[in-house]
This record gives C-alpha cells, sequence and structure tokens, in this order.
C-alpha cells in the first residue's frame, strides 16, 4: 500500500554510529540544570553530527532525569523549504512512542477502579458494539496493550479506506473502525504476540467507554494536563501551528500528513522535547502530582516484562543492557517522522531522540545519536562516582530489542 494508505506507525529500533552543520539552541530551550554530566557543547555535537551523516533536516536530542531535561540540543531547519532553524521547543511527531502514552492512561484509569488490567472486551465495550465476535470477548485490556489480542498486523483495507475518510469527531470514528474489527473473529490467536496500532485503538476505546469521554480528552486531562505537558497536539504538528516543524518522506520530499484519527491511542501524539521529557521523568520515578499518583502507583506494572518472548512491557519494549540494567525503549514514526526514546530507571536517566524525516536513515540516526549520548553520560558519571558503583561492564549502544 502507499504511504497514507499503509498500516504502519513504524517501530523499528535500528542502530548505526554518529557525523557537523552547528545549530545552538534556542532561546525558548529549557532551563538546564547548572552542573549537567554532559555537556551542551558535546550533546550538541552528537546530534549534528548525526543529521549530517543522515542528511536529514532536522534532529532533536535530549538527556532527561527524574527531574527533566538534563541537557538538550537542536540542529537543522523545521523543513527543506523553510530555512527557519529547529528550536527545542518546536513539536515533534512521536509516532508509536504514543502507546506509552496510552498505557499509562489506562493505568490511571485501572487505579481509579474504571477499569482493570484483566477487563475484556465483552465486558466494556458488549454494550457498546453491535457485535463482539466470539474470539474477542475474552480479550482483555493487558492483552491489547502487550500486542497479545489478537489484533492483525494491518487493517482491512476496507477499515483503513473509512477511517480516512471518517469527517465525524475523532470518537465517532474510532468506534466506527473499531466496531468493524469486532465483527469479525480475530485473525490472531489471542496470545500470540502481533505488534499492532489496531490492538491500541482498541484498548482507547476501551478507555474511552469506561471512563464516558473521548480518548483524546481523556489523555489531556488524565496525563498531559498534570504533568504540565502544554505542547501535546494529535497529527502533523503544523495542523496546530502552521509554523511547526514539517515531516519528511525517505526520499526527503516534504510530506506533512498522519494517519487516521481513528488510532490515535497507537500513535499520533506531537510535543516538544521538554515535554516528552516531562512524561518519560514520570516513567522513571519522579514524584507525581497529585493527579497521578494512580497511575504511579501502577508503574511497576506497565514497566513489567511479559512472561514469554518478546518480552514487552505495557506500551514499551523491555530489554538488558549493561549500561542501565532493565531497560525501557520505544520508537515511533507515521513514514514522516521518527522518534526513539532509551530510558534507564535504574541509572535514572533516559535519553529521547526525534527527526522530522522517515524511513531508515532516520532510525538509524535517532538510535545512533541515543547511543552515543548514553555512553557519553555513562561516561562521565562514572568519572564522578566511587570506583564501587561503576558499571561492570563498558557501556555499550543500545542495540535492538526485540522491537518492531
Amino acid at each position: 500500500m502507499a504511504l497514507v494508505e499503509s498500516a504502519l506507525l513504524a517501530v523499528s529500533v535500528l542502530l548505526a554510529t554518529p557525523v557537523a552543520h552547528p545549530c545552538a539552541v534556542q532561546p525558548n530551550a529549557p532551563v538546564l540544570a547548572d552542573e549537567s554530566p554532559v555537556s551542551q557543547a558535546e550533546l550538541q555535537s552528537i546530534a549534528t553530527k548525526s543529521l549530517e551523516r543522515h542528511e536529514l533536516p532536522a534532529f532533536a536530542l535530549a538527556i532527561v532525569t527524574k527531574d527533566g531535561v538534563e541537557t538538550i540540543a537542536v540542529a537543522g531547519v523545521r523543513s527543506r523549504i523553510d530555512p527557519t532553524p529547529l528550536e527545542a521547543g518546536d513539536r515533534m511527531h512521536l509516532g508509536s512512542c504514543t502507546k506509552a502514552f496510552t498505557a499509562t492512561l489506562a493505568a490511571a484509569l485501572v487505579a481509579d477502579g474504571m477499569l482493570r488490567w484483566d477487563s475484556t472486551i465483552q465486558e466494556v465495550l458488549g454494550s457498546d458494539a453491535p457485535v463482539v465476535a466470539e474470539g474477542w470477548r475474552a480479550v482483555t485490556l493487558e492483552d491489547l496493550l502487550r500486542h497479545r489480542g489478537g489484533a492483525s498486523a494491518y487493517p482491512l483495507d476496507t477499515d483503513w479506506k473509512a477511517a480516512f475518510d471518517c469527517t465525524a469527531a475523532p470518537e465517532a470514528c474510532r468506534k466506527a473502525f473499531v466496531d468493524s474489527m469486532l465483527s469479525r473473529a480475530p485473525s490472531q490467536q489471542r496470545g500470540k504476540h502481533v505488534y499492532s496500532n489496531q490492538g491500541y485503538a482498541l484498548a482507547g476505546r476501551m478507555c474511552e467507554v469506561a471512563a464516558r469521554k473521548p480518548y483524546e480528552a481523556l489523555l489531556r486531562e488524565r496525563v498531559l494536563e498534570p504533568l504540565g505537558i502544554a505542547s501535546a497536539a494529535f497529527g502533523p504538528p503544523s495542523r496546530t501551528d502552521a509554523a511547526s516543524p514539517k515531516g519528511h518522506a525517505d526520499s526527503g520530499m516534504v510530506r506533512d500528513e498522519d494517519n487516521p484519527m481513528a488510532i490515535a491511542p497507537a500513535g499520533l501524539l506531537a510535543m516538544s522535547l521538554p515535554d516528552w521529557a516531562k512524561f518519560v521523568a514520570f516513567h522513571l520515578g519522579a514524584t507525581p502530582p497529585e493527579a497521578l499518583k494512580g497511575a504511579a502507583s501502577q508503574l511497576a506494572k506497565l514497566h513489567e516484562a511479559g512472561p514469554t518472548h518478546p518480552k514487552e512491557g505495557l506500551g514499551w519494549i523491555t530489554a538488558k543492557r549493561d549500561w542501565g540494567g532493565s531497560v525501557l525503549t520505544h520508537s515511533g514514526s507515521n513514514t514522516m517522522w521518527y522518534a526513539t526514546a532509551w530510558l534507564a530507571p535504574e541509572r535514572g536517566f533516559a535519553v529521547l531522540s526525534a527527526t522530522n524525516q522517515g524511513g531508515e536513515r532516520a532510525g538509524r540516526a535517532c538510535d545512533e545519536a541515543c547511543a552515543f549520548a548514553i555512553k557519553a553520560r555513562n561516561a562521565a558519571t562514572a568519572k564522578a562516582e566511587p570506583a564501587a558503583n561503576t558499571p561492570s561492564a563498558n557501556p555499550t549502544a543500545p542495540a535492538p530489542a526485540d522491537a518492531k
């Protein structure tokens, strides 16, 4: 299928190495800690080298702790037809990194008693959908968030076309999309791992039916606003602000489009890196705001590795790395943007990267920059720590986890 007619919000985690088109952090960049282990100049070098080596229009890179952004660097321009330099406060499209937000919303509703991790589709959507085929009825919220609910990797062509053509409110479009899915038997056996955006659309629908509020409004009310995330929007950043960065296809051509709002819970969020950092800080264990204390009580569940291969978490991919112990990661792309997150809760830091171009080069650049930022930070902190506290092995690049 063509780009906007495909179901792919790609989340391939790729790896390569860094390359210098200096671009200073703009005036609206967040205030950084006085003594960041990795200097802004060093992080800037990593960002600009990755941008140049992979010939991307723009690139953003941040190191995050429980306190938020520790160091940030941006390079490049908002689009190949707009020479305005990228600013640290510009929105970047997160693609499938949205899934961690959806799982966190589910955690908030579970903590409130509106849902359970083992709430079934029949319980929640049985009276909402016209038909729920037998194979869907026992599928749980947790099954869907772990990509084990039986949802397909790709939607039916007719469902996908209808989702793109839908001009109603996002909730109504999502209901129509989900209702069509549920009217047919699942394409996969429950329990089998199949990475699925459709499964997350189903999970989002369960959240909005349980809370009686559209997913988009729920996410703002229960997750984004409590964390002070003000820049969040759904779809291409330019849909919210025409001056925002534009997306680019792998060819480098400006292509500022997105997938349909019906699958917003799977991957349509855009926001600035400093705001994304607030969410990541929450997952690193920052003191939660009052409204998110319930969700914070569920962090261990969200980060828990599944019992069988691939051992994915809820909204995250889990992995073991010498540089971080038990780590979390996810990448996202609607094929016109690319974003990657690597979190090391045991080490108290994370690295985020994003670019306004999709494709394989963009994926390599994001993982490459994260790898070099991780090595730089671990090297800097190791110098400042007693020998007994240094990692048992040299930090290694975040090689691909079992990610799609």
